[in-house]
């Protein structure tokens, strides 16, 4: 009875291992891209099942123009049905597309227990991006524009420039202000500082840190960046005046993580999106709302004679010292222009009364006071040259109003002077060339006695001859004598040698591949005689086996000009004599591979010295 068992129990564990062997032996390989079409912002999962063996090789994907794979892992499953086990392993990646179109993953090979499988070619479709904007009235621009309709401050944000006025002058400069806003859930890093589209206006001044804020617009909460500023037009006429930015958004993929079974998965958070991979990052480009802005020419009609450009509202204050010195002590006057205006153009105010003084060059300096105000502070030296001036002469400054369109003409107040008189010197009058009498007759007794009081002129005679040896100087070693310069020369030519030597072999691998060629195949030889190694330590006959048919069939190919995988028994066979060493070795690897022979570690260590020996010889 108890044998009766145990020949059931035996027979119980053979029929359920006799289909694992069966499904094990059935190897299947897919490919499948999840969804087949999406957006341009978002992320596909293209997955490579293999079905039937856990023994595979994490495949290379092929490289296709406009998509972007990553590798996001791998995952396995096993199940049993009515008593037959099938086990499957899936290798996921990431796919995100550059830009629109249709596309086409060609077959994928992936190696199971060192044999190729291949997939089918997969293909999809890229839709636009639904987070990327269009600008104003054109199309985008760059990989991605955000503009100022109201569609696009729905997606990621807008900007808007308001100048103070809307008609302007040729060089006046004018305030404006620009404002940015984008919505909260955007992370936004802006890349450039704000700056004119056209050349048609001059961008003179802008805040180098924008005021941040929160605003909320038609219902809307906006984060909003504010730059005051000044701007001035270059020539007559009308023009659009646009403000554009660069910038770079996140894009979050909404795809990955879809049909969780609980609803909304939590991994769609952008904290997760981030840390698995599931954004990217675009450029876009932000352009304001195109603004009308007329300029126009400076009336010639009343223009002062010391009109220089000046355009604004401006107020003169002008002050002086010292008031109490003599004749030919100097003054400093100083002068400020204060207002709003084009400070870069302004000159300094001229002096009315020129008689009976002497003027000298002015020096100025700007002063910013904010919101498009300024100060321009002028200092300048008079001199005065006569007694009988009573007050510093009025300062004359002309600008134009574009409020009131028309040209003003500021004048300062004279300021009294009492010039003081020494008790001991008469009134300065210069004179030009004036001499003292006590020098001028100096002068007339050298003249006239110039002739009697010249020495006598002595012949020139030669240099007398040096009995004696006199300072020895050093001897200078010339530089090309000295060791270390030497060394240097020398060092100098072995670098160019090496670089020289470095290029020809570069430039001959380039124009031979064969050479690279050879090296990989090298390589991978080297890498299977170390597994046919490892193979006969741990006596694993079918590693041995593998390694050994893939070293042949990497050495047959590269002498045959075959492909390694091409090489079959039937090439060996036709292409080396009944004789060869290397002919017996494939055979008995088919051989022994389909029969299960069993080999010892010493037929199998001769089998891997007559392999490595007859590779390293084959031509």
């Amino acid at each position: 009875m108890r044998g009766l068992r145990a020949q059931i129990f035996l027979l119980s564990v053979l029929w359920c291992f006799v289909p694992l062997q069966v499904g094990a032996a059935d190897i299947q390989v897919t490919a499948a891209l999840e969804p087949a079409t999406f957006g341009q912002d978002q992320a596909a999962r293209f997955v490579l099942t293999v079905t039937g063996s856990g023994g595979a090789v994490k495949p290379d994907m092929p490289v296709v123009q406009g998509l972007l794979f990553t590798y996001q892992g791998q995952s396995s499953q096993t199940s049993w049905i009515n008593g037959t086990t099938s086990s499957s392993l899936s290798y996921n990646f990431s796919v995100q597309a550059e830009k629109t179109g249709k596309y086409t993953v060609p077959p994928v090979k992936v190696t199971v227990q060192g044999k190729e499988y291949t997939t089918e070619p997969v293909q999809c479709t890229v839709l636009p991006a639904q987070n990327s904007g269009t600008q104003a009235g054109g199309s985008a621009a760059g990989t991605g524009t955000a503009g100022s309709g109201k569609d696009v401050a729905k997606s990621i944000g807008f900007m808007q420039v308001t100048p103070e006025t809307e008609r302007m002058y040729s060089g006046q400069v004018v305030p404006f202000t620009l404002k940015a806003y984008f919505r909260p859930d955007k992370q936004i890093t802006l890349k450039s500082i704000p700056r004119l589209s056209r050349e048609d206006f001059l961008l003179q001044s802008l805040d180098k840190e924008p005021y941040q804020q929160k605003e909320r617009l038609d219902g809307t909460l906006y984060n909003s960046l504010t730059w005051q500023g000044t701007l001035s037009a270059v020539k007559e006429g009308s023009f659009p005046l646009t403000v554009e930015m660069d910038a770079e958004v996140v894009v979050h993929s909404r795809s990955r993580f879809q049909g969780s079974p609980f609803g909304s998965s939590f991994l769609n958070d952008p904290f997760f999106s981030d840390i698995l991979g599931n954004s990217f990052r675009r450029d876009i480009k932000i352009i304001s709302q195109e603004q009308e802005i007329k300029v126009l020419d400076l009336p010639t009609e009343n223009r002062p004679d010391g009109f220089s450009g000046a355009i604004g509202t401006f107020a003169l204050t002008v002050d002086a010292s010292p008031l109490d010195g003599k004749v030919g002590d100097p003054i400093t006057v100083k002068m400020q222009l204060q207002g709003r205006g084009n400070f870069s153009l302004i000159q300094a105010p001229v002096v009315t009364q020129k008689q009976g003084w002497k003027i000298y060059p002015t020096s100025g300096t700007v002063k910013e006071l904010g919101k498009g105000k300024a100060a321009k502070l002028f200092e300048q030296a008079l001199v005065p040259t006569e007694q009988g001036l009573s007050a510093v002469p009025p300062m004359q400054f002309s600008y134009f109003d574009p409020q009131a369109q028309k040209y003003v003409t500021l004048t300062s107040d004279p300021i009294p002077l009492n010039l003081q008189v020494s008790a001991n010197e008469p009134a300065f009058q210069p004179q030009k060339n004036q001499v003292p009498a006590e020098q001028r007759n100096q002068q007339e007794d050298k003249k006239d006695g110039s002739q009697a009081n010249l020495p006598a002129l002595e012949p020139p005679h030669l240099a007398p001859l040096q009995p004696e040896l006199g300072k020895l100087v050093p001897y200078i070693q010339p530089l090309y004598q000295k060791l270390w310069f030497q060394g240097m020369i020398i060092l100098a030519l072995f670098c160019l040698l090496l670089a020289l030597i470095l290029f020809y072999k570069q430039r001959r691998l380039i124009r031979d591949p064969s050479i690279l060629r050879r090296k990989e195949v090298q390589r991978r030889l080297n890498e299977h005689y170390e597994g046919m190694k490892r193979a006969i330590a741990v006596q694993d006959q079918e590693l041995f086996h593998q390694h050994c048919r893939t070293a042949i069939q990497q050495r047959a190919g590269e002498v045959w000009g075959l492909a390694p995988e091409a090489v079959t028994l039937a090439d060996v066979e036709q292409r080396l004599p009944v004789a060869a060493p290397l002919r017996r070795v494939f055979t008995s690897l088919e051989q022994s591979g389909y029969a299960g022979e069993q080999l010892t570690q010493a037929e199998l260590e001769e089998i891997f010295q007559t392999t490595r020996s007859e590779l390293d010889t084959l031509s």
